[in-house]
């Protein structure tokens, strides 16, 4: 008797073994002729040239080879590489149809996310240059800015900030402003400023140079922290007061999560480009359709698909999120 189970598992983690040995050899046209047609119009060589061959560099070295390959669910399947330089894990999400997402990670975490910040037209290159000087985060940037924020004027909320911490305050300001920056506010401790497109952020002293925090505006911290909380699986309360909750994993891994109180709060409208989101998470799990369950358990809306590769919610204080399988 053939065991259906084991022969289909097999043969799925073959085709993508078949992916990732493709992408090793830089061979575009393999890997494009194994795109599903939700990806005809992906040009791989670029994301091959700047995603791939730099992050595997980075986290596994030269030398490399393929240790282990397992199936996760019916899409998804997930490799351990191994090189000079350490270990990378690489996911390739596939449909019936063909490939549709990956990625390459440092290690296995269910939770992670990234910061989409929203931009117009034109401004990525501007905006991208500018961040990555600032700091090593997971960024991207997006379309349908709509208004810019106009920080303190509740008429044009900023809905999130970044807090970043660094080693030298005023060689850190000089460096802003030199590339585009606009500066808002001295509040002592920190200082506040805004990007190129407007959107506000924070400068600390600190030792390292680091993304500490991803400040969410809200009408209640402690409700929203509940919120983040459970989905991020951020347990720990740093910080409590009525109008500031500072929430992070147990393990102090950065960035945390801070919710505070802004009176007048406006919700943004996603996609009304009059009350845009300005900035927000992509989440990314292994199982998104549990992670879905969570969320609409603990208040999350799931919002009607406007285009894009992942789903839309919104958090209980309307802030949009994207709900992502690793690799989408």
């Amino acid at each position: 008797m053939v065991d259906n189970s084991r022969s289909s598992e097999s043969g799925l983690v073959e085709r993508a073994r078949l992916v990732v040995e493709a992408l090793e050899r830089d061979d575009v046209e393999a890997v494009a002729a194994a795109r599903s047609a939700r990806l005809a119009d992906w040009d791989p060589g670029p994301w091959m040239r700047e995603v791939w061959a730099v992050r595997m560099q980075a986290t596994a070295g030269s030398g490399r080879r393929l240790v282990a390959g397992w199936k996760v669910h019916d899409r998804l399947v997930r490799f351990q590489v191994e090189g000079d330089r350490g270990q990378a894990f690489v996911t390739v999400l596939l449909d019936a149809d063909g490939l549709f997402g990956l990625n390459v990670a440092a290690e296995l975490r269910d939770g992670t996310f990234g910061i989409c910040i929203g931009c117009a037209k034109g401004q990525h290159d501007e905006l991208r240059a500018f961040w990555e000087r600032l700091v090593d985060a997971p960024l991207s940037f997006g379309d349908g800015f709509g208004r810019a924020p106009r920080w303190p004027d509740p008429a044009y909320p900023q809905q999130l900030h970044l807090d970043v911490v660094v080693p030298d305050l005023e060689a850190a300001e000089a460096d802003v402003l030199a590339h585009g920056a606009t500066k808002l506010r001295d509040s002592g401790e920190f200082r506040v400023y805004a990007d190129p497109a407007g959107h506000p952020f924070c400068l600390y002293p600190g030792r390292d140079r680091e993304l500490v925090r991803v400040v969410f505006d809200c009408p209640d911290p402690s409700v929203l922290a509940d919120f983040w909380a459970g989905m991020l699986e951020m347990p720990e309360r740093v910080e409590e007061s009525a109008d500031r909750v500072v929430i992070s994993r147990s393990d102090g891994r950065l960035p945390m999560i801070a919710l505070q109180r802004v009176e007048g709060y406006q919700a943004p409208r996603w996609p009304d480009p009059e009350y845009p989101s300005q900035l927000h998470l992509d989440v990314f799990f292994d199982d998104r359709e549990e992670r879905e369950r969570l969320a609409l358990r603990l208040g999350a809306v799931k919002l009607p698909p406007e285009g894009g590769s992942c789903p839309v919610y919104v958090d209980p204080a309307g802030h949009p999120f994207c709900l992502c399988m690793a690799g989408e």
